[in-house]
């Protein structure tokens, strides 16, 4: 697993660690019953702390996304062909938290607009996940 955190970044490494997470979930590199490396193999790839993976762990394990056993490795539970434990309501406060930021700085509805479209980009293909 090729997981790399950048120490010049503002974001915190455990929300870095998350993201890059859920996006090898998202693009199929990793899928519902892989194993996730142990948090102490992962710390040492990323040369983070093992409180800081064991973070990252927890936030996904909260969302529903992976779990972890005692004793044992953390492994994909969620498919994400499928409906995610996510709910829509959540995420879409996450975005209308965005928004309301991005309003605040004083962001063009343009700006957004173009922004939301090129992430959108970024991710989907033309007919993926759009029901056609």
């Amino acid at each position: 697993m090729n997981v790399k955190v950048n120490r010049r970044s503002k974001i915190p490494y455990y929300q870095q660690l998350t993201q890059q997470l859920l996006l090898s979930i998202a693009t199929g590199s990793l899928k519902k019953g892989d194993h996730l490396p142990s948090i102490r193999q992962l710390a040492a790839q990323t040369n983070l702390n093992l409180h800081t993976v064991h973070k990252s762990y927890k936030e996904l394990q909260k969302k529903g996304i992976i779990t972890i056993k005692p004793q044992s490795r953390a492994f994909v539970i969620v498919d994400p062909n499928k409906a995610t434990t996510i709910s829509c309501h959540q995420i879409a406060m996450k975005v209308e938290q965005l928004l309301i930021e991005a309003y605040i700085l004083g962001m063009k509805k343009s700006q957004l607009k173009e922004m939301f479209y090129d992430i959108l980009q970024k991710y989907y293909t033309e007919s993926e996940r759009d029901g056609y």
